[in-house]
């Protein structure tokens, strides 16, 4: 919540709390409060006493003492900071003897193990656990291990008196350390080494494994990894909640994050604690037991360097804390001779670098026997001279450094193996040779963004496992033999947005995950790609040139994941991909030029997830598309497809459908489809007050449960604390939400309404107040999941929020704010482009004018819109784009005269080209038409309802690419030109209510490629001319409410490709050719008349 960090050294905290609080209402949750003195906890309640009416304050706590502490003092008894009645409390209580032996059931065996001659002990047992699930949890995991009785008797029998005082937290700590006591003993060191981290803290996987290892405790990362697992199966250890969200339906890794309980934590400083020193400086510290210690932590100590002076001289690894940038003096670690763990990433300022330039300490190169050593965030230049004489060094992190270069000495460290330079922006060469570290096995270059190549040499580290290029924007090639690292199974390139190519040859025998990821100038894929016979995740998210894979990609056997979307230019999918067989996520969203799927993907019966929305030109299913064992299935934003799979119907296993922005036929059918397999999950409420009651209807949602919800009538809530009721922010399983007001309100129930994190789908209607609350200009924070935004009837409203920061923004839609004249820089906040973007609708947008696409709105500056799908403008008659509009694949405008750019797309290069445009309603003016000299790629035009239009306009002559012409309600539309004839690439030609057209010009006998002629309401033209014949591919001819028409030519005989002649309501023709002319039509296999 602070906008930045507050040096408590020089600032007051509670001035700065009382300053960020004061305009806020706010919620605060104090979790696991143990304090008990009263004059601490009064002034805690004097630092938050600010804030605006309705903010609340949580506190947790298994302490029933600080419960009653915090009802008494000054404050509670002022009512300026009110404790709620005791009714409202909530006291959890413990969990009985059965319900914990259901827990550790759970844990201690498995679905088909025989239980006899346990069970009763495990009975006994769980009357130890004292009724807490933690203690539970730990003490089946550790019976799962011993399964046989004589081992459960010994835990039932086991007393433990750790010698504590009588306390809260005596006999949890007790209980607690019974699970400790039984505990695989190759595992004991690796757990109470734990409390050298501070509670709270997130710990990196990979760290922790090196630190274990570099200490003896563990002798392979395989063995460290079965500790971590044991230990998250116990729940010693756990996963941040924050690292769960969002995250895909498939983990391939174990967590690269992790906590520790705060129960656990004291309990392994409890068990840690003649070994282990906290020297904090904000507390005195006892010495007496100094040369015991083996491992410390510094902590606080900020502007004394001396501390280094009393550092134990046996420690065996020591951790540097929150030292605020201090300079390390040069003899910082000469007493430390016997250190293998030396941590000084805490030294650095919450992970940035500290003001000044440091070196590191010479004396740090007397820590002969140093295995492990973590430098993140030191600003350091250089390494000290001798440093390549650690010759024990295994582990070196040094991410987030000012280093411009290694030294090539760097390469005599013959023991490393663990490499971490992540960060180094400034880093522009690597050692020519580091293939010398032979035992390399982790190399972490992510974020490396200067780096340009890699040394030849890499190809020589044949232990390597593990490489992370990510975000090496400069990388513009890879050595030829990269394909020579025979060991990797871990490789990230993703945005490496120079790399042109992969090498030749990329066959990696043992490469599981492969990221390539926003490598927008990455070409096709090596021809051998598909060796690569281990891969199991691969991501090709954002490969904007990718347009085909290659035929060998059907042979990756093993893969489980695929995310394909954004691949705009891939056009197709392999005809084989059906052996693909391991499949189980496949994400195609956003691959705006496939028009297919192959038929053979339906023989994918482990594929659960598919993601096909915003597939734009995508025309269909395959027909046993229903074959598929789906569970989640995404559709939205496929305008071209206008029927689905009737089979999709018996997908039983399907638990979420998801269409929008469809065909109204396919929204109708997915809608039934849903019905029918119960996925509806829509709840829609009308808000209304319940006078007997004294609160509106929306409390009776606290305990609902869905996936789609919309409330109507919020204006009829008339206390906004019902608002706060609903708890709406808790509704994870919410992924659709409208809120809609009648005109009237708004802020005060709104401000109440945040959606839970996890929403993908925001509508926001009718909102009549002018400003927003706090959460809606925050909702990057807030709603980092949302895809699709519509608000719409936003009268007061007349500056947007930053909604262009949404990182996963894919469709915007903005109907009737009549009050917003420009949107500009506000809109984008500090998110950069809109890189998801890819459907913009605009609707009654009436008094808009201007819409910033760069920051100023100046051509020189970057493109805030690159990869826009869709775009349509409807009764917007002011707008205009600056510089200049999107490049758009599809232009959908109606009344909206000023889109169109002026001097085309400027200097902003793109991978999307105009395919498709609509007019409609359009009143050009002669320069008007001629902008559209500046879509030569069009595809598709279709000009509708424009009045006034005699002829087509001559700068429709540059349309040399199009492959479909509509015209439509051109009432005076008299004639077609002589250029209609060398469009030869036009396939479908449709004029519908044209009534002036007398004739068709002899110049289209030219279209040759033309397969579709459709002529409907035409009731000008009287006969088709003979040079029809010679429309030798036309395979349907559709002539519909021509009444003037009498007959068709003789050389209709000529066109053996007709394969549909389809005439209604055109009486006289359909005589004709029910009689003296039915041989001319004898050869169409299909003919219908519809009278």
């Amino acid at each position: 919540m602070l906008n930045s960090t507050i040096n408590l050294d020089s600032c007051d905290l509670q001035f700065h709390l009382k300053k960020e609080l004061a305009t806020r209402r706010y919620l605060i949750v104090l979790d696991d409060l143990w304090e008990e003195d009263g004059n601490n906890l009064e002034r805690l309640k004097e630092m938050l006493q600010h804030g605006r009416k309705g903010s609340r304050i949580i506190v947790t706590t298994r302490n029933r003492s600080v419960v009653q502490q915090l009802r008494t003092g000054f404050l509670a008894n002022q009512r300026k900071i009110c404790p709620v009645p005791e009714s409202d409390m909530i006291d959890l209580v413990v969990l009985e003897p059965a319900e914990c032996w259901e827990l550790m059931k759970q844990r201690a065996f498995g679905p088909d193990d025989d239980h006899s001659g346990l069970e009763e002990i495990g009975k006994q047992i769980a009357g130890k656990c004292g009724g807490l699930p933690l203690v539970a949890n730990a003490l089946g995991q550790v019976m799962s291990e011993l399964r046989t009785v004589g081992a459960w008797e010994d835990i039932r029998d086991t007393k433990v008196d750790l010698g504590l005082r009588e306390g809260h937290q005596k006999e949890t700590l007790e209980r607690l350390m019974l699970s400790y006591h039984h505990m695989k003993l190759e595992f004991k060191m690796c757990f109470i080494y734990l409390a050298t981290f501070p509670k709270g803290f997130v710990m990196d996987n990979n760290h922790l494994i090196q630190q274990w290892n570099a200490l003896g405790y563990i002798n392979s990362r395989h063995d460290g990894q079965r500790c971590i697992n044991y230990l998250l199966g116990m729940s010693f250890l756990r996963i941040p909640g924050s690292a769960l969200v969002g995250s895909s339906p498939l983990h391939f890794k174990a967590p690269p994050e992790l906590v520790m309980h705060d129960l656990v934590h004291d309990l392994a400083s409890t068990i840690f604690a003649d070994e282990f020193i906290d020297l904090d400086a904000t507390r005195s510290t006892s010495w007496n037991k100094a040369r015991y210690y083996r491992h410390a932590q510094l902590t606080n100590f900020k502007n004394d360097p001396k501390v280094f002076k009393y550092i134990p001289g046996k420690l065996r690894s020591l951790h540097l804390r929150d030292l605020g940038g201090m300079k390390l003096p040069k003899k910082a670690f000469s007493r430390c001779k016997y250190i293998r763990v030396l941590d000084l990433s805490g030294h650095s300022m919450n992970g940035q670098l500290a003001p000044s330039i440091m070196v590191l300490p010479s004396s740090i190169n007397k820590l002969k026997l140093i295995r492990y050593l973590d430098a993140t965030g030191l600003p350091i230049t250089s390494l000290p001279k001798n440093f390549h004489a650690l010759q024990n060094m295994e582990t070196l992190i040094l991410s987030n450094s000012l280093l411009e270069t290694l030294p090539d000495s760097i390469c005599r460290l013959t023991k490393l193996c663990y490499l971490d330079l992540s960060g180094g922006c400034n880093l522009s060469k690597l050692p020519g040779s580091l293939g010398k570290l032979s035992q390399l096995f982790f190399l972490n270059l992510c974020g490396c963004s200067t780096l340009q190549e890699l040394p030849e040499s890499i190809c020589e580290l044949t232990c390597l496992h593990h490489l992370d290029m990510s975000d090496c924007s400069a990388l513009q090639k890879l050595p030829e033999n990269f394909g020579s690292l025979l060991k990797l199974s871990f490789l990230n390139l993703s945005s490496c947005s120079k790399l042109t190519k992969l090498p030749d040859s990329v066959s990696f025998p043992h490469l599981e995950r492969l990221s390539l990821s926003n490598c927008h100038e990455l070409g096709n894929l090596p021809i051998d790609f598909g060796h690569l016979q281990k891969l199991e995740f691969l991501n090709l998210f954002g490969c904007y040139k990718v347009s085909m894979l290659p035929g060998s990609f059907c042979q990756l056997n093993h893969l489980k994941y695929l995310d394909l979307s954004d691949c705009h230019n891939l056009e197709e999918l392999p005809k084989c991909f059906g052996n693909l067989f391991e499949l189980e996520y496949l994400n195609l969203t956003s691959c705006s030029k496939l028009r297919q799927l192959p038929e053979l993907l339906c023989k994918l019966f482990k594929l659960r997830f598919l993601y096909l929305s915003y597939c734009l030109q995508l025309r269909g299913l395959p027909s046993s598309f229903g074959d598929l064992k789906l569970q989640i299935l995404h559709m939205s934003g496929l305008i071209f497809m206008d029927d689905c799979p009737d089979s999709i119907g018996d997908m039983t296993s399907l638990t979420q459908l998801v269409s929008d922005i469809a065909t109204s036929h396919l929204l109708e059918k997915t809608q039934a489809i849903r019905k029918h397999l119960n996925l509806m999950g829509t709840v829609v409420h009308h808000v209304h007050e319940i006078e007997s009651r004294g609160c509106s209807s929306i409390v009776d949602l606290m305990g609902l449960t869905c996936s789609e919800l919309i409330l109507i009538g919020l204006q009829n809530v008339r206390h906004p604390e019902d608002a706060d009721r609903v708890s709406l922010r808790d509704k994870s399983d919410i992924r659709v939400l409208k809120l809609d007001w009648q005109n009237e309100g708004g802020r005060s129930v709104l401000d109440r309404l945040v959606p839970p994190r996890t929403l993908e789908n925001f509508w926001l209607v009718g909102y009549s107040s002018k400003d927003f609350p706090n959460w809606i200009f925050h909702t990057s924070s807030y709603l980092p999941f949302v895809s699709e935004l519509t608000l719409s009837c936003l009268e007061a409203c007349d500056c947007l929020p930053p909604f262009g920061a949404l990182p996963n923004l894919r469709k915007l839609s903005l109907e009737y704010i009549p009050n917003i004249r420009k949107i500009g820089k506000e809109f984008y906040g500090e998110g950069g482009p809109c890189m998801k973007l890819r459907v913009l609708v605009l609707t009654l947008m009436e008094n808009l004018m201007e819409w910033w696409t760069t920051e100023s709105g100046e051509e020189t500056e970057e493109f805030l819109i690159p990869i826009l799908h869709h775009l349509q403008i409807v009764d917007c008659p002011k707008l205009k784009f600056l510089p200049y509009p999107p490049r758009s694949m599809i232009w959908v405008m109606g009344n909206s005269e000023t889109i169109l750019p002026e001097q085309g797309f400027g200097k902003h290069l793109s991978s999307i080209n105009p395919s498709a445009m609509v007019l409609n309603r359009c009143r050009f003016s002669q320069d008007k038409w001629d902008r559209l000299q500046h879509f030569p790629t069009l595809e598709i035009f279709q000009v509708s309802f424009v009045s006034g239009l005699r002829a087509l306009p001559e700068v429709m002559q540059c349309f040399t690419s199009l492959t479909g012409l509509y015209l439509w309600s051109l009432k005076d539309l008299e004639t077609l030109p002589v250029w209609l004839g060398h469009l030869g690439s036009l396939q479908v030609f449709e004029i519908q209510d044209c009534p002036n057209l007398t004739c068709l010009p002899e110049s289209m006998k030219k279209l040759t490629a033309l397969t579709d002629l459709t002529l409907i309401e035409c009731k000008g033209l009287e006969t088709l001319p003979e040079w029809l014949g010679q429309l030798t591919s036309l395979e349907e001819l559709t002539i519909r409410d021509c009444p003037n028409m009498t007959c068709l030519p003789e050389s209709i005989r000529c066109l053996s490709a007709l394969k549909l002649l389809e005439i209604a309501r055109c009486p006289s023709l359909i005589a004709r050719c029910q009689g003296e002319d039915a041989h001319k039509i004898c050869h169409i296999p299909k003919v219908e008349f519809w009278p």
